[in-house]
């Protein structure tokens, strides 16, 4: 992919979104072809995703768990036909389980894609929330690939993305006249999923752990909304509620501005900056596995004391 035709590309987003918003009103992710089949092929796979996503934006609803098991067959489907794999978890005895047997690799990284893309449908819903987030990811992702590999065609690859967001992002923030919807923010995941495991495996250098650092905030919002429902609250972890990190953090700035329009934006901007600055200490040891694993227990530490912060808080102010 050559720089011109991604600067290209990303005008051409701008345009293409803003006649969108002025004549069809339409949720939209838009990607450009480079004439690049291993590029094509994963956007056309990820069309699945987009399908779901849609069904549930246009209020045409499945049942959470079949909904999930179509997103595991058609995560099996993408990680079979490409061949992606994790080649080092850093964990001994997870390697020796997903490197015995080919059909564990594969359910292990379904389980990843899994995990991010609901991670990024949980996540979106507020102006600018989840794609801010997901630049700010991705810019880290080119820092470190531009400092650590030569492979230039993921590197292209990871600007265009970087691009085709910000253009997004234009209509999206502050105040929202486009929105990812559950479509776009499954292929969201579908890109953050690969991208991430890719740079993993072009930089064996890097620890395992660093990556989970950088994902950790996509990654709690599912693993700890599932087990807070299942063992806290005793009710279904595929039912849907108004309990998320970002939700109790919109509700606090609400009762104090009382405009839930500012609130709404605030809430993406105090998060994304939070999440840069916590973030970036580890960057400096991006290659040291004990201060990675040190510091992702920091993290998730750190989500669970501001969780339980604000859900007390939240509660007294009824």
């Amino acid at each position: 992919m050559e720089l011109d035709k991604i600067i290209l590309t990303f005008f051409l987003s701008i345009l293409f979104n803003f006649f969108l918003i002025n004549n069809y009103k339409f949720f939209f992710l838009f990607f450009y072809y480079y004439n690049n089949n291993y590029f094509f092929s994963i956007i056309t796979l990820s069309i699945f995703f987009f399908i779901i996503g849609f069904l549930e934006d246009t209020k045409i609803h499945t049942k959470p768990h079949i909904r999930l098991l179509y997103l595991l067959i058609f995560s099996f489907l993408i990680i079979y036909y490409f061949n992606i794999e994790i080649l080092n978890t850093q964990v001994g005895f997870l390697n020796n389980i997903i490197f015995s047997n080919k059909f564990f690799s594969i359910i292990f990284v379904c389980f990843c894609l899994l995990f991010i893309t609901n991670g990024c449908n949980f996540i979106d819903g507020f102006n600018g929330l989840l794609i801010l987030h997901t630049i700010l990811i991705l810019g880290i992702l080119y820092f470190i690939n531009a400092n650590n590999s030569n492979d230039l065609y993921i590197q292209n690859r990871i600007l265009f993305f970087i691009l085709i967001f910000i253009s997004i992002l234009f209509f999206n923030f502050p105040n929202a006249k486009i929105f990812l919807g559950d479509s776009g923010a499954y292929i969201t995941g579908i890109i953050l999923s690969i991208t991430t495991i890719q740079i993993s495996n072009l930089n064996p250098k890097i620890t395992p752990f660093f990556f989970a650092a950088l994902l950790f905030y996509i990654f709690l919002e599912v693993t700890f909304s599932f087990f807070r429902k299942i063992f806290i609250e005793k009710k279904s972890p595929f039912k849907p509620d108004k309990k998320h990190l970002h939700m109790l953090i919109f509700k606090s700035l609400n009762k104090g501005i009382k405009n839930p329009l500012k609130a709404n934006f605030l809430t993406s901007v105090i998060i994304n900056i939070t999440y840069l600055v916590i973030i970036f200490p580890i960057l400096f040891f991006y290659k040291e596995d004990n201060f990675c694993k040190t510091y992702f227990s920091f993290l998730i530490i750190l989500y669970l004391f501001i969780y339980f912060f604000l859900e007390k808080k939240n509660l007294k102010k009824k």
